[in-house]
């Protein structure tokens, strides 16, 4: 059964696939993974999110997020990517030093897909029945 979120005046069930890259696609992951992690967690329990599941590749980083229908993925995305880059590289000088010369951890863009209970078909069809 779906986790719904229950508010005074919503219900929501928002889950969000993001994935995205540190700047040059620099395989640096590896060496600040357990730091990273805790990080983004973190920032979940900050938000008001909780992760669904998180890989961290040397070179990109998969988070898969469920969260409040308030925040927008461009939100969301922008909470885990500025904390975790400003916290990671503030905890790894050498990293910064070596990598990112002055500039942040995080390329600028990301993926996002979202995932659902139900098919665009079944919404569709479900639309259409109550118009007639």
């Amino acid at each position: 059964m779906p986790e719904y979120r229950c508010h005074a005046h919503s219900i929501s069930l928002c889950k969000y696939h993001f994935v995205w890259c540190p700047k040059y696609r620099h395989s640096v992951l590896d060496m600040v993974r357990d730091d990273l992690e805790d990080v983004f967690h973190g920032t979940a329990g900050r938000f008001g999110h909780d992760i669904v599941a998180l890989e961290i590749a040397s070179d990109h980083v998969h988070l898969f997020v469920a969260a409040d229908a308030k925040w927008s993925p461009a939100e969301i995305a922008k909470q885990f990517k500025g904390y975790s880059g400003h916290e990671i590289l503030r905890r790894y000088p050498n990293v910064k030093q070596a990598f990112f010369w002055g500039s942040g951890l995080w390329k600028d863009g990301y993926y996002v897909g979202t995932t659902g209970e139900v098919s665009e078909e079944v919404v569709q069809r479900y639309i259409e029945s109550t118009v007639h």
